[in-house]
C-alpha cells in the first residue's frame, strides 16, 4: 500500500511518522544524493531508523564484503549527522522478518515464489547471501550499532527507541460492541419495527403448519428463541435473510441452508431454513392433530396424553423426524405430515444466545449476483461491503515451493527434509481478497471507517460490472465479527440443480405427482435405498463400478470417498445419512476414529453401533444431557470438541462421574472438527430431492446433471455408447495408476462413470444437431430417452462461440457451411 504525503499531511495529527528501512527514501537519499536532499527528506519525519549494517548488505551484493561495511557505516553516521542536527529522534530497528536465524531459509524459500496478479518475482528472490533480518536481542542490536560508541549506540537502541514507544497509545483496534441496524431501518418500505415484523411472520408460519392453537411445545421453543435473538439485537440479520430469501425464491430459486442456521426453529418459521429443529413429531394438515417424541416428564408437563400407541411406539423408536413411519390421523384420518430433527437451540447461538448469527444460505450460482445487489439496495452501497479474507498457503502449496526452491538451486533434499520445511510455510499469508458471499452489514447511524478500512479491489476488463460495485473490508472477517453482522450469501450448484428440474414439471405436469419444490416426496424408501444399492437402478451391464451405493452424482454423496464411507455403513435410515454427511466433512471424526469403533478395531473397545458415535457436534451435546451432564457443561464440552479443542481432565471426569463410556471419551479427544447437524440435514434434504428424479424420472436427472454439475466432456465417446464409454474409463483409470493422468482426465472419468451409468439405465447421448442442440443444455429428445449434446461439449468450443449460433440460428436457418461460419464466431477447426 502507498500513501501520498497530502493525504498524510491532512490527517498528520496524532500520528507518528517513522523513515522505514532501506527501501525508505531516506536511505535511498543518503545513497544516492546529497545531503541538502537528505536534509529535505529528513524533515518531514517525526523519527528517523537506522538498521543493522548485516541487513543492508543484500543492497552491495557483488561488492567487496569489508568495503561494503565501511561506506555502510558511513552511510549511517551521516544519517544519524543530519537527523540530530534537525532535532530528529533517531532509534534503531531491526527491519524484522522472522523470528530467529534460522528461519531466514523459510523467508528465501518463499520469497522464490512468483508474487499474484504478475507481480513477478521479488527483488531479493536471487539473492544467494544470507538475509540476517531476525529478531535481535537488545545485546545484539547493541552490538551491530558498536561502531558508533557504546553511549551513541545505548542512545539509539534504548533510550530512543523507549522514548518513541512511550508516545504511542494502547487502545483497542476494535471497540467492544456490536453495532446491529436500528429496528426502525426499514420504515421507509412500509415495516415500522422488525422486531414485530419477526413475530408476526413466525406466528403466521407456525399457526399455517399447527393450527389455529399452537402446542405448549411449539410456542415455548418459539418464544424463548425470538427472546434471544431480539434481545441480543440479531433480529435485522434475521428479518434481511428472511427477504433474501423470499427474493430468490419468488424468482424460481430455492435456497440451501448451511452452518447451524437450522437449529434454530425460528429461521424455520420464518423460512430461512427448511430444516426443523424441534423433536419428531406428527402433525395433522387437516385437523392439526400433533404428536411429539416427548420424555415422560414432558408429557405431562405439554399435557400429551392417549396417544394411539402405534403412534407412541414410532416416535420412540426414531431420533429424527424423516424416519417416521406414515401414518393416518387419529382424528380425521387424514395422512400426516412428518418432521422434526431433534437439534437444540443452542448449537446456533449459544447456551445463553450471546454467539452473534451467522447466517450462511446457499443461493443459485445463477442468482447469486442478483441476491448480493438486492442486499445491497437493502442497505445502500455506504452500509454493505464484501468482507475481506485473508488467504494463506495450503499444505501442498507449500511443499511444491520447497521442492521448486531447490530444484532451482540443483540441491538434493530428501523428501522428509521438504516436508519439514514445507511446514512452517503452510498458513503464511499469500494474499487478500474478497470473501465469495459474504457481505458485511453497517447501521446508518455509524460509518464503515468506525470498524476498518476498505479497500477497490483489482478489477480487470473481463470482470463484470457487478463485482465492480464492491468495496472491501481491509481487515479479515473474523478480526471483527462481533462488531458488524454479516450475511453469507454464497453460490451452489443444487438450488440451479433443482430450479431446472422444477422447470421439466413445470413444462410436463402430467408426468409429476407434484408442482413445486416442497413436495417433492423425497421420503421415499427407494430414494433411500441408493445409499447402499443400486437395485433400483436396473442397470443393465457392468458399469465398471465397484462400490455398491446408487449415489454417484448425487451433491455431497457422489465422491470416491463418501460412497466408501457408505459401503461399510450400509445406511438404512435418514438419521444414518445425516449422520454420514457430518461425518464426511467432519476432520479426524471417520477415518482413524468412528470408522474403527464401527468396525471395532479399536483396542480396548467394543464394537459401537453406528446411530451411536459422533457424526455430527449436536451428538456431542444431546447425548451428554442425556446422560445426565449439566446442559451448560454439555454445551461446553461440544464447542471445544467441535473446534478441535478436546477434553480437559475435569471434564473427563465430569462425563466418566455420569457413565459416559471410554469409548466416547477417546473420540471426543481425537475430533479436529465436527460439522452442524442442521447443515447435514439442509444437503441431505437437497440430494435426496435430486435424487427422487435420479430414482423415479431419470431422464430428467441426467439432462439437469449434464448441463449443471459436469466439469468435462467427450463429445465423440459419448455419442458413441456403451462400449466407447467403458473403453475410455478403463483407458484413464488405467493411466491414474501409472500417475500418467492430467486433471482433465480425471474430472472426465467422473463424467464418464454417470454416463456409462445413463446408458446402461436404457437412455443414450444423440450426437450434436444444429438445429435443436443448445449452448450448454443438454435437451431431451423427442422419445424421451435420449439427449441432444450442446454445443459447448466440442474441444475449445466455448460458451460465447456457442451462443453466437444459437442467435444466429434464431434469425433465419444455415444454408450452407459457409453461411454458418459466416454468421456465427465460430472458427475453423471448430
Amino acid at each position: 500500500a502507498r500513501l501520498v504525503k497530502s493525504v498524510l499531511d491532512k490527517y498528520r495529527d496524532n500520528i507518528l511518522v517513522g523513515s522505514g528501512c532501506i527501501n525508505g527514501e531516506v536511505f535511498k537519499a543518503a545513497v544516492e544524493k546529497s545531503e541538502e536532499d537528505l536534509r529535505e527528506k529528513i524533515k518531514m519525519y517525526d523519527y528517523i531508523e537506522v538498521q543493522p549494517i548485516s541487513a543492508y548488505m543484500f543492497y552491495f551484493n557483488g561488492f567487496d564484503e569489508a568495503d561494503a561495511k565501511l561506506w555502510l557505516q558511513d552511510t549511517v553516521k551521516r544519517i544519524i549527522k543530519v537527523a540530530t542536527e534537525e532535532g530528529k529522534l533517531v532509534v534503531a530497528t531491526g527491519d524484522v522478518h522472522e523470528l530467529i536465524p534460522e528461519d531466514s531459509e523459510f523467508r528465501k524459500i518463499y520469497l522464490s515464489v512468483p508474487r499474484p496478479n504478475g507481480g513477478g518475482p521479488h527483488e531479493l528472490a536471487d539473492y544467494e547471501g544470507k538475509l540476517p533480518m531476525h529478531f535481535r536481542t537488545t545485546t545484539e542490536m547493541l552490538d551491530e550499532f558498536a561502531f558508533l560508541g557504546s553511549d551513541l549506540a545505548y542512545q539509539i537502541v534504548v533510550t530512543n527507541t523507549n522514548l518513541i514507544n512511550n508516545m504511542i497509545e494502547s487502545y483497542d483496534l476494535f471497540p467492544d460492541k456490536l453495532f446491529i441496524p436500528r429496528d426502525d431501518f426499514r420504515a421507509p418500505y412500509g415495516v415500522p419495527s422488525m422486531k414485530q415484523a419477526i413475530y408476526d411472520i413466525c406466528s403466521e408460519t407456525a399457526h399455517e403448519i399447527y393450527g389455529p392453537n399452537i402446542p405448549t411445545y411449539v410456542q415455548e421453543r418459539l418464544d424463548r428463541e425470538l427472546k434471544a435473538i431480539i434481545g441480543h439485537g440479531f433480529f435485522s440479520v434475521y428479518y434481511i435473510s428472511h427477504l433474501l430469501v423470499k427474493d430468490s425464491n419468488e424468482h424460481g430459486y430455492v435456497v440451501g441452508s448451511r452452518g447451524s442456521v437450522g437449529s434454530s426453529f425460528a429461521a424455520t418459521m420464518m423460512k430461512i431454513t427448511e430444516v426443523n429443529a424441534l423433536t419428531p413429531h406428527y402433525v395433522c394438515p387437516n385437523c392439526y392433530f400433533t404428536a411429539f417424541k416427548f420424555t415422560e416428564d414432558e408429557k405431562i408437563k405439554y399435557g400429551q396424553v392417549n396417544i394411539p400407541q402405534h403412534i407412541q411406539d414410532a416416535l420412540d423408536s426414531v431420533s429424527n423426524g424423516f424416519d417416521l413411519p406414515y401414518y393416518d390421523c387419529p382424528c380425521c384420518g387424514v395422512k400426516m405430515k412428518r418432521d422434526g430433527m431433534s437439534i437444540a437451540f443452542e448449537t446456533f447461538l449459544g447456551f445463553t444466545g450471546e454467539k452473534v448469527p451467522d447466517i450462511d444460505l446457499n443461493f443459485s450460482g445463477e442468482y447469486q449476483g442478483k441476491a448480493h445487489l438486492f442486499a445491497q439496495s437493502m442497505f445502500g452501497k455506504e452500509y454493505a461491503f464484501r468482507a475481506g479474507t485473508c488467504t494463506t498457503v495450503l499444505d501442498k502449496t507449500a511443499f511444491a515451493y520447497v521442492r521448486d526452491y531447490y530444484n532451482s538451486k540443483n540441491i538434493l533434499k530428501r523428501q522428509s527434509e521438504i516436508d519439514r520445511l514445507a511446514s512452517f510455510i503452510a498458513g503464511s499469508k499469500k494474499t487478500t481478497g474478497q470473501h465469495p458471499g459474504g457481505i458485511v452489514v453497517v447501521p446508518d447511524d455509524i460509518e464503515i471507517y468506525d470498524i476498518t478500512p476498505i479497500q477497490f479491489p483489482p478489477v480487470s476488463e473481463k470482470d463484470d460490472l457487478e463485482a465492480m460495485q464492491w468495496r472491501t473490508s481491509h481487515f479479515d472477517y473474523h478480526s471483527f465479527e462481533d462488531n458488524l453482522l454479516k450475511l453469507d450469501i454464497l453460490a451452489h450448484d443444487d438450488p440451479t440443480f433443482i430450479k431446472k428440474l422444477i422447470e421439466y414439471v413445470q413444462a410436463f405436469p402430467e408426468e409429476f405427482p407434484f408442482t413445486n419444490v416442497q413436495d417433492i416426496p423425497f421420503i421415499n424408501e427407494e430414494v433411500i435405498s441408493l445409499f447402499s444399492s443400486k437395485d433400483v437402478l436396473n442397470l443393465k451391464g457392468d458399469d465398471l463400478d465397484k462400490l455398491s451405493s446408487g449415489t454417484i452424482g448425487m451433491p455431497e454423496f457422489g465422491t470416491q470417498f463418501v460412497r466408501g464411507m457408505l459401503e461399510t455403513i450400509k445406511p438404512k435410515t435418514y438419521n444414518d445419512i445425516i449422520k454420514v454427511s457430518g461425518l464426511s466433512h467432519g476432520t479426524d471424526v471417520w477415518a482413524g476414529n468412528a470408522e474403527a469403533l464401527v468396525k471395532g478395531t479399536v483396542p480396548g473397545f467394543p464394537k459401537v453401533e453406528f446411530k451411536d458415535v459422533i457424526g455430527c457436534r449436536d451428538d456431542i451435546m444431546i447425548y451428554l444431557i442425556a446422560k445426565g451432564v449439566p446442559a451448560a457443561d454439555a454445551f461446553k464440552i461440544m464447542e471445544q470438541v467441535r473446534k478441535g479443542k478436546g477434553i480437559n481432565d475435569a471434564q473427563v471426569k465430569l462425563m466418566k462421574d455420569n457413565d459416559v463410556p471410554d469409548w466416547f471419551v477417546w473420540t471426543c479427544k481425537k475430533i479436529k472438527y465436527l460439522f452442524p447437524k442442521a447443515h447435514a440435514t439442509a444437503y441431505v434434504i437437497m440430494a435426496l430431492r435430486i435424487g427422487w428424479f435420479k430414482v423415479h424420472r431419470p431422464i430428467y436427472y441426467y439432462a439437469v446433471y449434464f448441463s449443471v454439475r459436469a466439469k468435462e466432456y467427450d463429445a465423440e465417446i459419448f455419442a458413441l455408447g456403451k462400449n466407447a464409454i467403458r473403453n475410455k474409463i478403463q483407458e484413464i483409470e488405467r493411466k491414474i495408476l501409472a500417475h500418467d493422468s492430467t486433471k482433465k482426465e480425471e474430472d472426465l472419468v467422473d463424467e464418464l462413470k454417470i454416463a456409462l451409468e445413463m446408458v446402461l439405465r436404457g437412455y443414450r447421448f444423440r450426437q450434436i444437431d444444429l438445429n435443436k442442440s443448445l449452448a450448454k443444455d443438454f435437451v431431451i429428445a423427442e422419445d424421451k430417452e435420449s439427449l441432444y449434446l450442446p454445443f459447448i461439449t466440442i474441444p475449445s468450443l466455448g460458451e460465447a462461440v456457442a451462443n453466437s449460433i444459437i442467435e444466429a440460428r434464431n434469425v433465419r436457418p444455415f444454408s450452407s457451411k459457409k453461411d454458418f461460419e459466416r454468421r456465427t464466431s465460430i472458427n475453423k477447426t471448430q
